[in-house]
């Protein structure tokens, strides 16, 4: 009896051990987002194929103070209520450029995301700090 008791003892916390490595989902560390007035993001596109589309991201300025921010971007795919990182496939890295912009101003770029592609089915968004705040853009991937 005492035998089996240690046995199921063992075999349930070989249980929780292997549950708690097999999540790897990462949770976005962003609770509030989109709260520097006056400027936003946005993509062209509300809807994306699963690969090979072209991501361009508009900045846009409508404050009245001159904004810096730099080329770096994380994307998030929601599950649910919340919102997880989507790791890329190989290791990222972005030249450290800040960007100018001025009051009533907007930027257009491309961004790459051939780390992220093929993407899987679902809603998304991109996320970009500027001003030490982070701003989101969503957007879906379908079929």
């Amino acid at each position: 009896m005492i035998n089996k008791l240690i046995r199921m003892v063992g075999l349930l916390t070989a249980l929780i051990i292997a549950s708690a490595c097999g999540n790897t989902k990462e949770a976005s560390p962003f609770e509030e987002t989109d709260g520097l007035e006056g400027v936003s993001i946005e993509l062209s596109e509300e809807v994306y194929a699963r690969e090979n589309d072209t991501f361009r991201l508009t900045v846009s300025n409508e404050s009245e103070t001159e904004i810096t921010y730099g080329i770096a971007f994380t994307v998030e795919k929601q599950e649910g209520d919340n919102w997880y990182i989507v790791e890329p496939e190989e290791e990222m890295a972005f030249i450290l450029i800040a960007h100018v912009l001025s009051p009533k101003e907007a930027s257009e770029e491309t961004l790459n995301m051939d780390y992220y592609e093929p993407f899987d089915e679902g809603k998304y968004r991109v996320v970009r700090q500027i001003e030490g705040e982070p701003l989101t853009a969503e957007f879906r991937v379908e079929e």
